[in-house]
């Protein structure tokens, strides 16, 4: 009973204190004022998951427009057994048994790149469906207007600031990858420059490593997105050619990134006729 009455006073105590742990209305912390500033739909577990599950089933289209189902066929077929099954987990909500399936599908997936990259090198498998273009046929090539050009450089080449010693893309500059990669598909012509950068900090060797993996991972993108790998050129020019110079972390930011270049190759060979 002694206990209970002064657990009670001291309730009491408080009470008439005037301690809570409640703010007053309309005086909340940071996140009250700047409601504004707050993403209207969070990125839950499931979105990405499916996002996931988007990039793979994407990457595994590209394998098979590059003859991987012909080279090797029961690789392939295991692909899409798993690419299905991952899109009936997400739709039944089984999120554990997706993201674990989709490990294993991305592992797959980069060790069949791998192997349709070798064969085809060494050329034991050609697919004869692969029909590669012809100058004559790139020279017919519909052209871009100026707007179509002007839309596409300005997606390339937004939104690629990378976090520091990272090469790891942000996804909405992913996004955008995939909308320029179906407005080039149907102009063969046009070939990407990508030139990786890194900022001020780093030795010039470490740099230069860096700036080509950002690159790589644009190229990477680009191709599991379906772009053609012989319309792309990578280069890595480290921290030598900054876009701003400076060694503020504001500066540095915008100096991490990969720079894109669109190039008409029709124009190439008609100046080289020239």
């Amino acid at each position: 009973m002694r206990a209970l009455m002064v657990v009670l006073s001291i309730a009491v105590l408080l009470a008439a204190s005037g301690c809570t742990n409640r703010a007053p209305k309309g005086q909340g912390g940071f996140a009250e004022h700047n409601l504004s500033s707050m993403p209207e739909h969070p990125v839950g577990l499931e979105n990405a998951l499916y996002f996931e599950q988007q990039l793979s089933s994407r990457h595994l289209n590209a394998l098979l427009a590059a003859g991987a189902d012909i080279c090797f066929p029961a690789s392939v077929r295991t692909a899409q057994i798993r690419q299905a099954r991952i899109a009936r987990e997400l739709q039944g909500g089984l999120d554990s048994d997706a993201a674990d399936d989709l490990i294993i599908q991305r592992d797959k997936l980069n060790r069949l790149e791998r192997r349709l990259n070798y064969v085809q090198m060494q050329e034991t498998c050609l697919p004869g469906q692969k029909r590669q273009l012809k100058a004559a046929d790139l020279l017919q090539a519909q052209a871009m207007s100026k707007e179509q050009i002007e839309q596409i450089e300005s997606l390339l080449n937004n939104n690629n600031q990378f976090v520091f010693n990272s090469s790891q893309l942000n996804p909405r500059y992913i996004g955008q990858l995939s909308e320029v990669t179906q407005m080039l598909r149907p102009h063969p012509q046009y070939h990407l420059k990508l030139t990786g950068h890194a900022d001020s900090k780093g030795s010039k060797s470490a740099n230069l490593k860096l700036s080509l993996e950002r690159a790589r991972q644009v190229e990477r993108y680009l191709q599991i997105f379906g772009l053609n790998p012989g319309n792309i050129l990578v280069n890595g020019s480290g921290s030598g050619d900054p876009l701003f110079a400076g060694s503020e972390p504001q500066v540095r930011l915008v100096n991490r990134r990969v720079t894109i270049e669109l190039i008409n190759t029709n124009h190439s060979q008609q100046e080289a006729q020239q």
